[in-house]
């Protein structure tokens, strides 16, 4: 369309949904990459200078990137559509609830550890930290669901349903997942400790 027009006028613009549509799905392969990329980075770096460890964003940034994995390959395996406006919303709530709920066990973890021993450490974490992680993940997971009951419009129902199962995979991972991870890499995390003054 561009092309003919363009032969009988300076300039041109093509406008309605198909047009948006188009121009938008162009753009979001090399934007959502850029986002990911730059989100991780990012979480990395405040996690390296909070916790003073190399080691430790490396596995919250893994646990959380992996919730979102996880959330987004359903829909590609049952072979529904989703708009990818539903992908970037979700995937920047995930993010930020994952790291709140395993910057809680982690901190809990790292000052637990100092006066018991690593495994009882890891199991007082877990039970101090469960009650702050299933009443915010219940909560943000109920609000998904009830988004996604309550609305007719497509792309808001994709984003209350991609909310709701990314929370409990963010739970799930969090809880029973991260624990193992923490519990297993404090050799690293202990390693790439530094003191930041």
């Amino acid at each position: 369309v561009h092309r003919v027009v363009e032969r009988y006028y300076e300039s041109a613009m093509v406008v309605g949904d198909p047009t948006s549509n188009y121009d938008l799905s162009r753009s979001f392969e090399k934007d959502n990459v850029i986002i990911s990329v730059l989100t991780a980075l990012l979480v990395g770096i405040i996690l390296l200078v909070t916790f003073q460890s190399a080691g430790l964003p490396f596995m919250l940034v893994f646990t959380i990137q992996s919730s979102i994995w996880f959330n987004f390959s359903v829909p590609y395996l049952t072979g529904d559509t989703m708009y990818f406006l539903s992908y970037l919303v979700v995937s920047s709530i995930q993010m930020g609830a994952t790291i709140d709920y395993a910057i809680v066990i982690s901190s809990w973890y790292n000052e637990l550890k100092a006066e018991m021993s690593r495994r009882e450490a890891i199991i007082q974490a877990l039970d101090l930290s469960f009650p702050t992680v299933l009443t915010s993940g219940s909560i943000l997971s109920a609000a998904g669901f009830l988004i996604a009951q309550i609305t007719t419009e497509p792309a808001i129902v994709g984003i209350g349903e991609c909310l709701c199962r990314g929370t409990l995979i963010s739970m799930f991972l969090v809880m029973f997942i991260l624990p193992q991870i923490l519990f297993l890499g404090d050799g690293i995390v202990e390693r790439t400790r530094f003191d930041l003054k």
